[in-house]
């Protein structure tokens, strides 16, 4: 299956060295396994400026399909998906010959590292992401190994991720408000409740993050319902 690049422009590849680091070749795809659109652009970003082509899948389902067709480089898998956990496709991928040269996991809770690690994980990375930490993890890179620390247009870039991509936000919201309502079950709020906790720490929100992590303590997902309808009410239409 043909492998569309990040964007419609030229990306602008990494210094040999850089771009090579841990890899016998330089890696040029990446399968990221991720439910929220909204860290996906920012990952979509790293992978632009790396000259790395993205997939994404949004679930362990539909992983699995990804993976039959093309074999990536790289691997970032998100432990807190839909049908499941990331650990489970860790554990699954760490053995096997379908392996990527690189398998990389991701969550919001930093409490997961030891156990990713454990299940066969290469890396560990912590929500929210940034360019240039994130970048030196995914290619093996040491950190502070004299990666540039942001792209051409750097201005542009940090605007744009500091107040996340909002037709990325405005689907993650409006996916997280149908879990939250009508008759949805306890898992399926729980879920919902744990996926706009990782939104609020990708935007560096706390009165976000906070809020969804009381609902999954104490259950209360009318009050994070309420609060995402007004999120979402401001987000800019362009």
């Amino acid at each position: 299956m043909p492998i569309a690049p990040c964007a419609a422009e030229q990306p602008r590849p990494l210094p040999a060295r850089a771009a090579a680091a841990g890899f016998a070749m330089p890696p040029r795809t990446l399968l990221m396994v991720e439910d929220s659109r909204l860290a996906a652009e920012a990952v979509r970003l790293i992978c632009r400026n790396a000259g790395i082509r993205l997939r994404r899948a949004e679930s362990l389902a539909s992983a699995t399909l990804h993976l039959r067709v093309y074999r990536p480089d790289i691997v970032l898998v998100d432990l807190g998906l839909p049908d499941g956990s990331g650990l489970e496709l860790i554990a699954a991928l760490a053995p096997s010959p379908l392996r990527p040269q690189r398998l990389v996991a991701i969550s919001g809770d930093a409490g997961l590292e030891g156990e990713a690690m454990t299940v066969g994980a290469d890396a560990f990375l912590a929500k929210p992401v940034s360019l240039a930490r994130h970048l030196a993890v995914l290619i093996g890179e040491p950190l502070g190994d004299g990666l540039p620390d942001w792209p051409p247009r750097a201005e542009v870039l940090r605007e744009r991720y500091a107040g996340g991509d909002p037709m990325a936000l405005r689907d993650d919201l409006r996916r997280a408000t149908e879990l939250l309502q009508g008759n949805a079950g306890t898992g399926q709020q729980r879920y919902a409740a744990q996926f706009l906790a990782s939104i609020g720490q990708t935007l560096r929100d706390p009165s976000l993050t906070d809020l969804a992590e009381r609902a999954v303590r104490l259950g209360d997902y009318g009050s994070l319902a309420a609060l995402v309808r007004a999120r979402a009410a401001v987000i800019p239409t362009i």
